[in-house]
């Protein structure tokens, strides 16, 4: 034990510190608190192109079970399914046609050639009724579901309500900082939290009025994209500290957007439905699902993260391995 003679003086420990220095002595720096994995996630609908509701006519069942096949043998964890625009052989509009019937258009396909190697992540806002909104995750095709806290509030706490009944995970789409207040106080606060969720970052798209069903933050630089993204983070962890984060790519700064959500640990989500391009200083666009998604790989592997499966997807948010 040192007795106070073997303290040196301050001038004394100075030159032995000096003396003995090196960069950093015995110090190891600890690893930063980034998860290894990566669940990596496709939007697969194109809501973009030349003309009003181009869409339609560029997200046939075909091309859907075509770009959707593409990213699963790419490696997408989940495949989100939104058939708004969406038109069949017929011409008919599939967010017109009772989910069940539409559904299974792609799913079947998919699920004869990939089985149970990805998630469905089912949109659940089309049908006349609540109970025809609902019937994909009471008829078992839906795995993942989105939600908006930022929906009517009789019908956002039931789908939630109806999500956690059903074994389904609910997908908080957050589009605005405003939504993480209105899911504490519609659905955590009321208790109607019944397990873990994930929450989805999505915003970036402009709005053609100001109040909608799923007003979105404006975006118009990186500074815009760092402060909300780290704010939305701050605010969320204050109500659920184990949050699970999904940054969903949107709008003109889609991979600048995807590369930060993948430095701070987040799960991503890419894919033409909400964005076309990729870069936000210019106009070049991507060609397919399967060029973000490769992309989005690219820049998982730069930073030392590698795409989760469906099964270890499962197994964080304590569903059923299949």
């Amino acid at each position: 034990m040192a007795t106070n003679n073997d303290i040196p003086s301050l001038w004394e420990a100075a030159k032995q510190e000096t003396e003995g220095y090196g960069f950093l002595g015995n110090y190891e720096q600890p690893k930063w608190d980034v998860p290894e994995t990566i669940g990596i996630s496709c939007a697969v609908s194109n809501r973009f192109g030349e003309g009003a509701n181009a869409g339609a006519s560029n997200s046939s069942v075909e091309k859907y079970i075509d770009e959707a096949s593409a990213v699963i043998e790419e490696g997408a964890w989940s495949v989100h399914i939104d058939f708004t625009w969406v038109t069949d052989e017929k011409g008919r509009r599939l967010d017109q046609i009772p989910p069940t019937e539409a559904y299974p258009m792609v799913l079947e396909p998919l699920r004869k050639r990939y089985g149970w190697s990805f998630m469905a992540d089912l949109n659940v806002l089309n049908g006349s009724t609540f109970e025809e909104c609902m019937s994909p995750v009471k008829a078992g095709l839906a795995e993942t579901a989105p939600c908006a806290p930022g929906h009517p509030e009789v019908f956002v706490t039931n789908a939630v309500k109806t999500l956690f009944e059903h074994g389904v995970l609910p997908q908080v789409a957050i589009h605005n900082s405003g939504e993480i207040e209105l899911m504490k106080r519609r659905i955590i606060d009321k208790g109607l939290m019944k397990g873990p969720v994930l929450w989805g970052l999505l915003f970036g798209l402009p709005f053609d009025v100001g109040r909608t069903l799923l007003s979105g933050n404006c975006v118009m630089d990186m500074d815009d994209l760092v402060r909300q993204m780290m704010l939305m983070q701050h605010q969320i962890r204050k109500i659920d500290p184990d949050a699970q984060f999904i940054g969903c790519a949107a709008g003109r700064g889609t991979m600048y957007f995807t590369t930060l959500a993948t430095m701070l640990g987040m799960h991503i989500r890419v894919g033409t439905e909400d964005t076309e391009f990729k870069y936000p200083n210019s106009d070049e666009k991507f060609t397919s699902n399967l060029e973000m998604f490769k992309r989005a790989k690219e820049i998982a592997a730069m930073h030392g993260r590698r795409p989760a499966t469906a099964n270890e997807m499962r197994k964080l948010f304590g569903m059923p391995e299949r």
